[in-house]
This record gives structure tokens, C-alpha cells and sequence, in this order.
């Protein structure tokens, strides 16, 4: 063996400590946040990836709430719909009732009170059936969109107004297309209404107590039958397309969860610690320090030789 002045073998010693240091701070750090990757340097491709598909699994997720959140949008519609539906198989009842001759006019009087009060119904229900303040079962909306994911995909839907005073054309659901008329319900085209400014038909008249809308007449009650069939149709059509739309969007989330699912799953694969192996390197790292320690205690303590001689 050679002495001199330089400690090559405490340097090696320390060189070895130096490495395995490293290595057991790069393990307890993964051991500690879970991660494999903790910053560019662990790998620098598996950083941009990892963060592409959390990006995107996150904005699947949201995808998906957005896509719930119409769902709940919908059923709220919906069930106003469908009680604005009853409301109107109600006034057709009351409407084929008011069709036979044997009826006085105060009969009349009586079931046209009730037609109006329901029609009635019908407008407050339209106008005031909103969720969270946005639109309104009252106004046509051809573009209300729903974002699905981080590509920029949506799904647009169409919503029909509920007015029954609307009379814009394929922007309603009683198909009306002309304005409101006291024309005996003989225009089907004609738009509902039920503000009582017309005198009723009893002799005398007593004030106002008539609406464009009314069948206090055996014709009035007569066309009222068919114009309320239309209407019918058209309101059973706008809850058959809320049906459809909840259809797709329950499938569109139910999609959206299975792919974020899948992603989050690769993202783990490539970013998540292996506990079992970063254990085992731990465990080496902390032999090689030891040993490392021991072995620069023992070159240090070598090179007193040197000083012996220089006694």
C-alpha cells in the first residue's frame, strides 16, 4: 500500500456517502408524497404526460357535473310540463263538456270560470319554472350548451317557450303562429288567451268576464276540443325531446367517468410511487451509507502512518 498526502480512499468513501445520500433523500421524498415524479428532473417526458391526462380527467369530471346538472335542469322542466299537461287535459274535459247543447248559460259561466283559472295556471307555471335563476321554461332558447369536456365539445339543445300567449312560429309549444282572437277557438293557429277583458256572453253582460279564450259558447267550447288536442301534441312533444336529452346526457357522464376513470388510472401508473421498490432502494441506500461511514472512519484513520513517520 501506498501513503500519501492524498486520502484517495477517504475520498472514494466520501463520494459513495455523497451518492447514496442522494439516494435516500430521492426515496423518502416518493416514499413521503406518493409520487414518482415530484418535479422535471425525475423525468422530464412523464411530467408533460402526467399533466396532460390530469388535465383532462379533471375536465371530464367537470364534464360530467355540467352534464348532471342539465339532468336536473331537464327534470325540472319536465315536471312542470307534465303538471301544465294535466292542466290541459283538464280544460279539454271541460271543453267537451261545454260541447253538448243541453248546457244554460250559467252552466257555462260556471266551467268557463274554472277553464280560465287553469289557463291561467298554466302562464304562472311557464313563467315562473326556472332552475338556478337561468332560463326560463317561458322564453325559446335554440341554444342552451352543455361543455362536455376539454376538447370544446358540447351539446346544444332547443327549448320551446310554455307561453300560451307565445306566437312565434316552431318557437312554442301550442304551435301557435297568429295572434290571439275572440274568434270562438276557431283559428287553431291562434295563441291562447286568458286575461278576462272581453264581456261574457249572458244578457246582460256583467262587466268583464271573458277572455279570448273562453268557452262560455257551444262553439267556443267545441273548437276549444280541437285546439287543445293540438296543444296537447305539442306539449307531449317538447317532454318526449326533454326525455331524449336526459337520455344522452345520463349516457354522455356515465362515458365521461369511465374515461377519466381510465386516465386517472394510466396517470397512476406512470406518476405513483412503487412503494415495494422505492422501499428496497431505501433500504440499500442506508446499507451503503453505513458502510460508506464505516469505511471513511477506517481511511482516515489509516493515513496516521504517515504522521508516525514524521516523528
Amino acid at each position: 500500500m501506498t501513503f500519501g498526502p492524498t486520502n484517495i480512499t477517504a475520498s472514494i468513501a466520501v463520494n459513495a456517502l455523497r451518492k447514496s445520500t442522494q439516494d435516500i433523500d430521492r426515496a423518502m421524498e416518493r416514499l413521503s408524497t406518493g409520487k414518482r415524479i415530484n418535479s422535471g428532473a425525475d423525468d422530464p417526458a412523464g411530467i408533460g404526460m402526467v399533466s396532460r391526462m390530469n388535465s383532462s380527467s379533471r375536465a371530464m369530471l367537470q364534464g360530467m357535473a355540467n352534464a348532471n346538472n342539465a339532468i336536473s335542469m331537464l327534470q325540472t322542466y319536465a315536471s312542470a310540463g307534465q303538471s301544465i299537461r294535466d292542466i290541459l287535459i283538464r280544460m279539454k274535459e271541460l271543453a267537451t263538456q261545454g260541447s253538448t247543447s243541453i248546457l244554460t248559460i250559467n252552466d257555462r259561466l260556471v266551467i268557463d270560470h274554472e277553464f280560465n283559472l287553469l289557463g291561467q295556471e298554466w302562464i304562472r307555471i311557464a313563467a315562473t319554472t326556472k332552475w338556478n335563476g337561468t332560463a326560463g321554461m317561458n322564453a325559446f332558447n335554440n341554444g342552451f350548451t352543455v361543455s362536455l369536456d376539454d376538447q370544446a365539445s358540447s351539446m346544444t339543445m332547443t327549448f320551446k317557450s310554455w307561453d300560451p300567449t307565445n306566437l312565434t312560429a316552431n318557437q312554442n309549444v301550442s304551435g301557435s303562429t297568429a295572434i290571439m282572437a275572440d274568434d270562438n277557438n276557431g283559428n287553431t293557429a291562434s295563441a291562447w288567451g286568458f286575461a278576462k277583458v272581453l264581456n261574457n256572453l249572458d244578457t246582460p253582460a256583467l262587466g268583464n268576464a271573458k277572455s279570448h279564450s273562453h268557452i262560455q259558447s257551444l262553439t267556443a267550447s267545441s273548437n276549444a276540443v280541437a285546439k287543445l288536442d293540438i296543444t296537447i301534441t305539442g306539449v307531449v312533444r317538447e317532454l318526449a325531446m326533454y326525455g331524449g336529452y336526459i337520455s344522452r346526457l345520463n349516457f354522455t357522464a356515465d362515458a365521461l367517468l369511465d374515461v377519466a376513470t381510465v386516465l386517472n388510472q394510466s396517470r397512476s401508473i406512470i406518476e405513483d410511487t412503487n412503494y415495494a421498490a422505492e422501499t428496497v432502494e431505501l433500504t440499500r441506500a442506508q446499507i451503503i451509507t453505513q458502510a460508506a461511514t464505516a469505511m471513511l472512519a477506517q481511511a482516515n484513520q489509516s493515513q496516521q502512518a504517515i504522521l508516525a513517520l514524521l516523528k
